[in-house]
């Protein structure tokens, strides 16, 4: 374990300089599912590869390693952010804490990325009376926006009423996508017909240049 962790920071010191990938792939793979244990075992569970989630765990590990390999798919790019999709219970959000505590661990900056909730994002605009503050600030900068959604509408009785905020947020981000190479994650159990109906076509059509979109679906892994 200790020869594994030291060439870990090794192969990612010499890289560093590099645009990708931070080290070699499979020595990436096996310090995730490190971290992923250790993860899952301090809430007394097991972290389990199977074949629900043995491909997005590949996939989403070359991503994060900024792995050539990753791109070889149809509509898959390193510049995207991700969307990460299935049903309840399956890991999604887990996948993205993983990531953010190999980041504090190996002080490693390439890995790291704030994140918030969606409805933790609507409850800040309801209380904040300078509305479009919240808006400009959550369409900066890298995010994760964890469980999109499932957020409630949001309320602006000195302008707009009752609004769903995510689609002024979400056409923000894609602008500084598209002029910044701005990133974006985002979690949901939502599939892309309800993302449609929810948010309309306008932000759909966008989804697909702005993120790669990984389905983790099987049983939940809740206790």
């Amino acid at each position: 374990m200790i020869d594994m962790e030291k060439e870990w920071s090794n192969q990612f010191r010499r890289k560093q300089t590099e645009p990708k990938p931070l080290c070699a792939p499979e020595l990436f793979k096996k310090v995730f599912y490190r971290a992923a244990q250790e993860f899952y075992a301090r809430m007394d569970l097991d972290f389990e590869v199977d074949g629900t989630n043995k491909n997005f765990l590949g996939h989403f590990c070359r991503y994060w390693n900024r792995d050539p390999a990753f791109e070889l798919l149809e509509n898959i790019s390193l510049r995207k952010g991700l969307m990460v999709f299935g049903s309840y219970g399956t890991g999604k959000t887990s996948s993205f804490k993983i990531i953010q505590n190999m980041s504090r661990q190996y002080g490693l900056r390439a890995l790291w990325f704030p994140s918030i909730s969606a409805q933790e994002v609507v409850d800040k605009y309801n209380a904040e009376k300078n509305k479009d503050d919240i808006i400009k600030y959550y369409s900066k900068g890298i995010f994760l926006f964890d469980d999109l959604g499932s957020e409630t509408v949001a309320n602006n009785v000195y302008q707009y009423g009752k609004e769903d905020i995510f689609v002024r947020i979400l056409l923000n981000r894609y602008r500084n996508f598209e002029d910044l190479g701005t990133k974006t994650h985002i979690t949901t159990n939502l599939n892309d017909s309800q993302l449609e109906d929810r948010y309309g076509r306008q932000i759909s059509d966008r989804f697909v240049r702005m993120f790669n979109q990984l389905k983790l679906d099987g049983p939940s892994r809740r206790k």
